[in-house]
């Protein structure tokens, strides 16, 4: 008999598994890396004063180099995805700069934008934070910047990760929505997160989480037209004190689509 004092269903944080144990897998289904980038060089414009230089050597390693009087540069392995034509999901490491970078790159209009990640110190712990920047692909004269989308909200999908692991998204509204583990690692799990939704294409969407429990910073690419999605977490686990990186690839389910706003509204003039 369960106690009224007992909450069914519920897993208290302490509970939760280590983000390691989490990572176990989940590039299973990630889309087959991309070798379209290999040998290109691409300035991002950022603002009217930044321009950052990047040459994809081979098809593993791309140079940096921020141009003008900073003269900072570096390297770094890379992974690309073409998830549509001519549209790259780009990830890679700074080590020196301990900054996790992601990168969409749309080839085709020369819009691109750059998510970056990396930690910091909040209330005597360690925290991931993630700033986003607009650029434009040098060679175009001016674009317009990947917008917010609300065609997400009210959408209720589901991803599988592995044939063990899945998980069911609520979007809520522009900034919110509900992850809930139905299967894996973190069955039962679930939680209310603060979220950004761009729109890249037409049903292809960047959408962005940062988890309040876990240091989590998610990148995401969702095509809602393959029914796919692309991305990285960058991660800082508590418990082995140490920074956690994973790819990772989905098959997606739209399971339903609501419009709670709508039928709230109709409701009120109803009412009048």
């Amino acid at each position: 008999m369960t106690g009224t004092t007992e909450t069914p269903g519920y897993i208290p944080i302490a509970e939760w598994p280590t983000l390691e144990t989490l990572a176990v897998g989940y590039s299973e289904n990630l889309m087959v890396e991309s070798k379209g980038l290999c040998t290109k060089r691409l300035d991002l414009v950022f603002g009217d004063t930044t321009r950052i230089a990047h040459y994809f050597v081979d098809d593993q390693m791309l140079k940096w180099e921020i141009m003008g009087n900073s003269s900072q540069e570096g390297d770094a392995m890379y992974k690309a995805f073409e998830v549509r034509p001519n549209i790259f999901f780009v990830d890679f490491y700074k080590p020196d700069h301990e900054e996790q970078v992601s990168l969409v790159l749309n080839l085709n209009t020369g819009q691109a934008v750059a998510g970056i990640s990396g930690f910091h110190i909040k209330d005597g712990q360690t925290r991931t934070w993630t700033k986003f920047l607009d650029a434009l692909i040098g060679g175009y004269d001016s674009v317009t910047p990947f917008q917010p989308t609300e065609d997400l909200i009210g959408k209720h999908v589901l991803y599988r990760y592995t044939p063990r692991d899945a998980y069911e998204h609520i979007y809520l509204n522009q900034g919110t929505f509900t992850w809930h583990c139905l299967g894996g690692t973190e069955k039962g799990l679930a939680d209310t997160e603060p979220c950004k939704m761009l729109k890249l294409a037409d049903q292809l969407y960047l959408l962005f989480w940062s988890e309040k429990v876990m240091p989590v910073e998610s990148i995401v690419v969702v095509d809602l037209a393959q029914m796919r999605s692309t991305g990285r977490f960058f991660c800082w686990d508590p418990k082995p004190a140490r920074r956690v990186q994973m790819l990772f690839g989905s098959y997606a389910t739209v399971l339903a689509e609501t419009d709670a706003a709508t039928v709230v509204a109709s409701s009120r003039q109803s009412a009048l």
